[in-house]
């Protein structure tokens, strides 16, 4: 799919795909039962090639990288470090890798990259006075320590027998939730950073704790997890959710991977990865993208139309910028008379 084709790129070099973004196929009424079923199985779709990638990341993790369970009724320092080693490889391959490709070796040039500016290396706005610099350093030095924390916590509950409580005598009945727990891992993770996110542009987390997220104006894969400490927090407590409803710790681990690994992609700035002829990464980086230009839109994501039905939706075109822009008017000018 061609550059030439498919998209403008202005004198500013701003470049936005022709489409406007729409909400996945599940989300259509009246329901459009094959168009739901080809983007739930087909390519890319639902299950691939995103979520399936970071199941068998989690999969791998948990069958060859996570201690026995049994060894971890008590925090001992080793296998917490040994998390924590995990945790800090995977995301300095993943970021460090998309980064590399992207930016570097540039292994798809500017070929649907949202902005051909270059990331900024001397701003007093970030640390070491270096876009990429200061989102390696608050991804290494705080997002990996979070990410660790809780699942630390979640195969302490487990090996204590505090989480799984409702663990079901019949194996299919038992698989079967397993299953389902896999699949409503994303809808859990789309629901959870939507209100997440809202609350963080509240006005007293936003300038305090949020604000330094939206540093990153021109994002790249570092820029996804470049947040302040308690903004992590925050974030990567999805997991929660799956405490109570988790079988087996494989559920927890895949919905705390989910957003850890997501926002690499979601923010690489280019509205897909191509890694080789028909293999690409579309993580809907366009949707995210709105609102790190604009602030005030697309909170959540495209599997859900949480955005929509809130007003806060930006489908890509002039026609919502300019809507969006005649929606902060007046907000200000209410604001003011008020």
């Amino acid at each position: 799919m061609s550059e030439a084709i498919t998209t403008t790129r202005d004198g500013s070099g701003n470049w936005r795909p022709e489409a406007a973004i729409e909400p996945a196929p599940i989300n259509a009424w009246p329901p459009e039962l094959m168009k739901t079923l080809k983007w739930f199985f087909g390519w890319p779709g639902f299950i691939w090639p995103e979520n399936i990638l970071w199941l068998g990341v989690s999969v791998l993790s948990w069958l060859y990288l996570t201690p026995e369970l049994a060894n971890m009724q008590t925090f001992e320092l080793w296998w917490i470090g040994a998390l924590y080693a995990k945790n800090f490889a995977f995301i300095l391959i993943l970021f460090g890798g998309l980064h590399y490709y992207l930016y570097i070796r540039q292994g798809q040039g500017e070929r649907l990259r949202f902005t051909t500016k270059p990331f900024p290396t001397k701003s007093a706005r970030f640390k070491f006075y270096d876009q990429v610099k200061d989102n390696m350093f608050h991804t290494l030095a705080f997002a990996v320590p979070v990410i660790t924390g809780y699942e630390a916590v979640t195969y302490w509950l487990f090996a204590n027998g505090h989480l799984g409580w409702f663990d079901l005598a019949n194996q299919v009945a038992f698989w079967g939730w397993f299953v389902i727990a896999l699949v409503l891992a994303p809808f859990i993770h789309s629901v959870h950073f939507y209100l997440g996110h809202r609350l963080l542009h509240t006005k007293p987390l936003y300038k305090r704790f949020h604000a330094l997220h939206h540093n990153n104006v021109q994002v790249g894969p570092w820029s996804g997890l470049s947040m302040h400490p308690v903004e992590h927090v925050i974030y990567f407590s999805t997991i929660c959710v799956q405490w109570a409803i988790a079988l087996h710790p494989l559920n927890a681990v895949y919905q705390l991977h989910l957003a850890a690994f997501m926002p690499a992609p979601g923010h690489s700035g280019f509205e897909r990865t191509d890694i080789c002829k028909g293999v690409f990464l579309a993580a809907g980086s366009n949707f995210h993208y709105q609102h790190h230009k604009y602030f005030e839109c697309n909170y959540g994501g495209s599997l859900l139309p949480l955005d929509k039905w809130f007003g806060t939706f930006h489908d890509g075109t002039e026609e919502a910028t300019l809507q969006l822009r005649e929606q902060m008017r007046a907000q200000r000018e209410a604001n003011t008379a008020s």
